[in-house]
């Protein structure tokens, strides 16, 4: 039938096909409406199939096969006809082969739709068998793609069904006369079976035996392709060892075949080193010395051999029947396969380019490039985890080799003395320091250590082996020090030279973190000093940063932040020029979030460590602070200055300068006329800071923190921009509540509780709750008759109002699980106390229905639940100071080993969920040591000095309390008391 015969389909099809949104979707409609109609689908299979493709053709015939694929899914294909069946049974057969690969691949996806869900269908079989034994290239070809994709898209009965095309396929695999690249096909065609038929057979069952026995011709194949033959060029030899080493691996992560794997993996491994072992001359000439542009490890490439063979070595580690396989062949597979984990050319002319792609090789196992290396780095951890000792010694000894090369011609043969650095630092960085004293590597650890130093010394050694030199030295650092403390001094020196501008990016990365890692560990601080200023470790850092960005950037900042904690004297002296670096940096990455986090750290850094610096840096940094709190700045500008300003607070002497002033001003004034979430909360904590800081200074501006306030819980702003104006309420009321007229306490009151009713963030619920807390404590009376007086709009209940102290229980009582927070509950909780004690004197607030159920006891019940929360506070408390007494106990023991896995102080405190630590207390943890003369950093709250456990525990117990517990309360509150009586000093 001619394409031009079906009109209305075509129509329907170019419709389909359509660019024109609405032309599209009234096709689409159109043929949801017709698809199941008798004969519809064996119109689409003939128009799909009938020969004349032309590019005009092909989308539409596309198209069809697209909507087939879907109609012969196993939930449509029986809703279609038994006329449509057969033709569309007919057609595909015909299709198989087709000359036109889209329509073929549609047509295997339709095959294998019907194989699943359309009964058996011996014809098909009889066609694919034929083909394969006697087809021509081309049918043989498309008929073993068809039997990959019936395989892997099918089910199990299917594939076993299929069974018969196993014997052709193994023929044309090892037929010498046949096309390679089809041989390779057919290996596929067999992992591709044998892993679905595995996945429904016994591990004793007929099939599984039936795919054992079937195995050793299989893998004879696969040696065979490995061998390669004559005639064949290099290009053919790798892709069919690539295919046939790619398909033996996947068999081999296959369980049930592991005893049978033995003996014919073997004999797949010896050709297959083999063709390495030939390769290595070629590679090392057009890929290590050569810019062949990432060439080799594109698939077909030398490099993606060999990171398949170790991947297949990898994969046979995990197999206990296989590894004995290796036993006594490590150190020979090592020699084989660690000179093709050097740098290549192409990979060196990359990280020359853009040394943040070094940067992150060295910190990311998850990077593209570098795969050889990568997979070797992979394939060492694995043989140190299975086959341990054979492997240590094969390691030392190939490191040593090589290490010994560093004294030769390095300029020929540096790239095999830096993966032997590479390998060391690798596995010498997963063991102990004292552990790397005795065994395999304790002769080892000083020639590499001495070699890594010299070549660190040496300006004249290769970039990327010095960069790896210093990279190795930091990571051993807990060796170097043990085992070569006399010689930091001379390190530290080396990496002082090698952060000089004049040296190569890559090396002034890996010397910049070397030589902060040693800083740390020498004690001469003349020393220190006179490398950061004499020696120009800070002008050379300086230089680094105005140069650098994303990676390098971050590394620097780190950098700078611990050597302005290390040696706070140096830096004063330069602290104008360190000053003005900040600015810039903070200026240049105004839109790098991650970069104005570390800049936020160095400053904090800076101005804790020394109070020149903290002077210095609020001389110059203030301007820049005043000039974006300006109104017309960019929102995200004045955000991040908002920020900048918190930090520079947290230390200026009190009471505030001018300066320092004018910013607060400016602060509360962008408050007033901002809507930004972001910076809002950042305000907020700020603001929060001020008060904390200088509260008498601030009492001064408690008419405009009052409107800040009235501001942040307006209706024009979402949850997320007054988020924090909880803490800044109960910080204003805790500490200037005496201050604040009735009437503004009233005004403010009617705003809390019509954002309360607004509130959809449960956190704001719950901070806006604790404020109510505290105005209950401060004068319970007044704010219960105001609260009950106003009328609040709500959108939840069914109501259109409720009564503000009807909506504050409903939420307060709902949400009191939730609060967690050590101040929270205490303010909370004791105010549900004295509420529960006036209910006996209120009738009206006893008999209050919240919820369908009375107050009175649903606030008993809070209490209650209230101080059982707080009893297993207390008791996790009491376990963790155990905790910690016993670890004190085995500190002696354990103290390098905790050093060594979290820094200085150890682990303690590890191994607790994040749940527990909140739990256990939320005291502030601000860094500030003192305030200079300034207030503490909390007012002093009597709310915040109760005992809360004692407290609720002395009033669930008073006998007014006991006489009215409700009887099922009854016997928790005893038990809650009780315990907590036992708990107490």
């Amino acid at each position: 039938m001619a394409l031009s015969s079906d009109d209305e389909l075509a129509s329907l099809l170019s419709a389909l096909c359509s660019a024109e949104p609405q032309v599209r979707t009234a096709a689409e409609q159109a043929l949801a409406a017709g698809q199941l109609q008798p004969g519809f689908a064996g119109r689409l299979i003939v128009y799909a199939v009938a020969g004349h493709t032309t590019p005009e053709c092909l989308p539409m015939q596309q198209m069809c096969l697209t909507v087939l694929r879907r109609l012969t899914s196993p939930e449509t294909w029986v809703k279609l006809s038994m006329d449509d069946h057969v033709i569309l049974r007919q057609k595909l057969l015909g299709a198989l082969a087709d000359q036109t690969g889209g329509i073929r691949r549609l047509a295997h996806a339709c095959v294998a739709n019907i194989s699943a869900s359309g009964g058996p269908w011996p014809e098909l079989l009889s066609q694919l068998i034929a083909a394969i034994s006697a087809g021509t290239e081309h049918e043989a070809t498309c008929c073993v793609g068809c039997a990959v994709v019936l395989f892997e898209e099918c089910s199990a009965e299917v594939a076993l069904s299929l069974g018969p095309l196993q014997e052709p396929l193994l023929r044309l695999a090892a037929n010498d006369a046949a096309p390679p690249q089809l041989r390779c096909q057919c290996l596929q065609a067999h992992l591709a079976a044998v892993s679905a038929t595995l996945v429904s057979c016994d591990d004793a069952g007929p099939v599984l035996h039936g795919v054992v026995s079937g195995l050793p011709a299989w893998l004879a194949v696969h040696a065979k392709l490995c061998a390669g033959q004559e005639g064949w060029d290099d290009t053919t030899r790798v892709a069919c060892a690539f295919a046939a080493i790619r398909t033996a691996t996947s068999l081999t992560r296959l369980p049930p075949l592991e005893a049978a794997l033995a003996a014919p993996l073997e004999a797949l491994m010896r050709p297959a080193c083999l063709l390495v072992q030939q390769l290595e001359t070629a590679y090392e000439q057009a890929v290590i010395r050569t810019d062949d542009g990432g060439a080799s490890e594109e698939e077909g490439g030398v490099g993606q051999l060999v990171t398949q063979l170790m991947e297949l070595l990898q994969a046979m580690l995990l197999r206990p029947k296989l590894r004995t396989l290796l036993k006594t062949r490590v150190k020979s597979l090592l020699q084989l396969l660690v000179p093709f984990m050097r740098i290549t050319e192409a990979q060196a002319k990359a990280w020359r380019a853009d040394p943040n792609e070094f940067l992150a090789h060295e910190e990311d196992d998850f990077v593209r490039g570098c795969a050889i290396r990568l997979s070797g780095e992979s394939l060492i951890g694995e043989l140190l985890g299975h086959l341990r000792r054979e492997s240590g010694r094969a390691l030392a000894t190939l490191t040593a080799d090589l290490l010994n090369r560093a004294a030769g011609n390095a300029a020929n043969e540096w790239k095999l003395v830096e993966v032997a650095l590479f390998i060391f630092g690798n596995v010498a960085g997963e063991v102990q320091p004292k552990s790397l004293q005795r065994g395999e590597f304790a002769e080892l650890v000083p020639v590499a250590l001495e070699v890594a130093c010299r070549l660190c010394a040496e300006s004249s050694t290769p970039e990327f082996l010095r960069a790896r030199a210093f990279a190795v030295l930091r990571r051993l650092g807990d060796v170097v020090c043990i085992h070569a403390k006399g010689d930091l001094p001379t390190l530290l020196k080396a990496c002082a030279s090698a952060i000089a501008p004049g040296e190569p990016l890559v090396v002034r990365v890996c010397a910049c973190r070397s030589f902060c890692r040693f800083l740390t560990a020498c004690d001469d601080s003349s020393l220190k000093e006179s490398l950061l200023l004499e020696h120009g470790v800070l002008a050379s850092l300086g230089a680094l940063m105005q140069a650098a960005d994303e990676e390098l950037l971050h590394l620097t900042l780190e950098s700078l932040c611990l050597i302005v904690k290390q040696c706070p004297g140096a830096m004063v002296s330069v602290e104008a020029s360190l000053a003005a670096l900040i600015l810039e940096i903070w200026r240049r990455c105004a839109a790098d979030p991650m970069v104005h986090l570390q800049v936020l750290d160095l400053v904090s850094c800076a101005t804790g460590s020394d109070a020149r610096l903290q002077q210095s840096l609020e001389e110059r940094l203030l301007p820049a602070v005043t000039v974006d709190l300006q109104p017309g700045v960019d929102l995200h500008l004045t955000s991040s200055a908002v920020e900048l300003y918190g930090v520079l607070i947290k230390r200026t002497s009190i009471p505030f300068g001018p300066q320092v002033w004018a910013c607060a001003e400016l602060l509360m004034a962008a408050v007033m006329r901002c809507t930004e979430s972001g910076l809002l909360q950042n305000a907020c904590e700020v603001l929060c800071s001020l008060i904390r800081r200088s509260p008498t200074q601030l009492s001064g501006q408690l008419e405009a923190l009052l409107r800040c306030m009235e501001r942040l819980l307006g209706h024009d702003l979402d949850d997320d921009a007054c988020l924090y104006v909880g803490p800044l309420a109960s910080l204003v009321l805790g500490q200037y509540g005496s201050l604040i007229p009735v009437q503004l306490t009233m005004g403010l009151l009617q705003a809390l509780v019509t954002r309360l009713a607004r509130a959809e963030r449960p956190y704001l619920q719950q901070e806006l709750v604790v404020v109510f807390a505290r105005l209950l404590h401060q004068d319970q009376a007044n704010v219960l008759i105001a609260l009950a007086g106003m009328q609040v709009p709500c959108s939840f209940g069914g109501v259109a109002a409720r009564s503000g102290l009807e909506l504050l229980m409903s939420t307060w009582l709902s949400s009191a699980k939730e609060i967690r927070a050590k101040k929270a509950r205490t303010i909370t909780v004791s105010a549900l106390c004295r509420l529960h004690e006036r209910c006996r004197e209120d009738a009206n607030l006893r008999d209050m229905l919240i919820n369908g159920h009375a107050l009175q006891d649903q606030l008993l019940t809070t209490i209650v639940a209230g101080l059982e929360f707080e009893n297993e506070r207390c008791q996790k408390l009491k376990d963790s100071e155990c905790l910690d007494c016993v670890e004190s106990d085995d500190a002696d023991d354990d103290e390098e080993d905790c050093e060594d896995e979290f820094g200085e102080g150890g682990g303690r405190g590890f191994g607790k969920l994040l749940s527990e630590l909140v739990d256990l207390d939320d005291d502030d943890l601000s860094d500030v040591s003192g305030d200079e003369g300034g207030t503490a950093q909390e007012p002093d709250d009597p709310l915040l000095k109760l005992d809360l456990q004692a407290t609720v525990a002395q009033y669930l117990a008073s006998d007014c309390v006991v006489a009215s517990m409700p009887p099922e309360l009854a016997p928790r509150a005893a038990a809650a008391v009780k315990e907590t009586t036992r708990g107490l000093p």
